[in-house]
């Protein structure tokens, strides 16, 4: 029960299949991957990869012939569309899904917004936009780390203001624990520098109280947050964490794009 309850709450998390294809599809393109390693680590989100209109290593395949000099992690919310062309279809698609991967060309990028389907199947759709599209704020690793210090203090707060749990298995300490534990353990390229693999462990932490906070409060962040008065702060640690993650994962991949050169 506890880990269906986990895995359920891991399926709204910001550690998603695109972290996957980001981090392992740059180790790819400079060669200290193989195609299969790329499959073996989104299998870790659907067993079966598909692509609208192709097939993985055709995608594959394309992002190579663009000759990206960039890849990168993008999680929009509600509110937060920042680096989305407005008025587009790949618009609609990243806000309705909240995570894709870009790859940025000379000319061009191509963007890629996963969908899960039934039968344990991750869809990819690919958009190509011209002119590249660019990064409109990007985060530095150290300033994630950073401000992570301060929403680690601050998000316990939002664990401890819940009702008891009514049995032991529910125990929302302990789900938060699981929660974490499942988030951490999807893997990176062994390139991975320390402070990256530390931001994402602390993001983790974060986002799995805020998840098991929400969870136990549906309306956390919306009626009873600002009922209480606490929704700005509920944001604003959503927000720490999306920074955080995108930052420590675009590091990497800017990494592993560096070794290819």
């Amino acid at each position: 029960m506890l880990m269906t309850t986990v895995a359920t709450l891991a399926r709204r998390a910001t550690a998603g299949p695109a972290q996957g294809f980001a981090v392992w599809s740059a180790a790819w393109l400079a060669g200290s991957a193989g195609t299969d390693d790329v499959l073996t680590a989104l299998a870790e989100w659907a067993p079966v990869q598909s692509v609208v209109d192709g097939d993985l290593p055709d995608l594959l395949a394309e992002v190579r012939a663009l000759d990206p000099h960039d890849v990168r992690l993008l999680l929009p919310a509600p509110g937060d569309a920042r680096g989305l062309p407005a008025g587009t279809d790949l618009e609609d698609a990243a806000m309705a899904r909240g995570e894709l991967v870009l790859f940025d060309g000379a000319n061009a990028t191509i963007a890629l917004v996963p969908t899960p389907e039934a039968g344990d199947v991750m869809r990819w759709q690919a958009f190509e936009h011209v002119p590249p599209l660019v990064d409109p704020d990007p985060v530095a690793l150290g300033a994630a780390e950073h401000s992570l210090r301060d929403a680690v203090r601050e998000a316990p707060s939002a664990l401890a203001s819940l009702p008891p749990a009514p049995d032991a298995s529910a125990d929302p300490r302990r789900l938060v624990m699981e929660l974490t534990r499942y988030l951490g353990a999807h893997r990176l390229p062994r390139g991975a520098s320390e402070r990256a693999h530390r931001v994402l462990d602390s993001a983790g932490m974060v986002e799995a109280i805020l998840l098991v906070a929400g969870a136990e409060n549906p309306y956390a962040g919306l009626t009873l947050a600002s009922a209480q008065g606490g929704d700005a702060a509920y944001r604003d640690l959503w927000r720490t964490v999306r920074a955080a993650r995108v930052a420590a994962v675009n590091a990497v991949c800017r990494e592993e794009l560096r070794t290819a050169f």
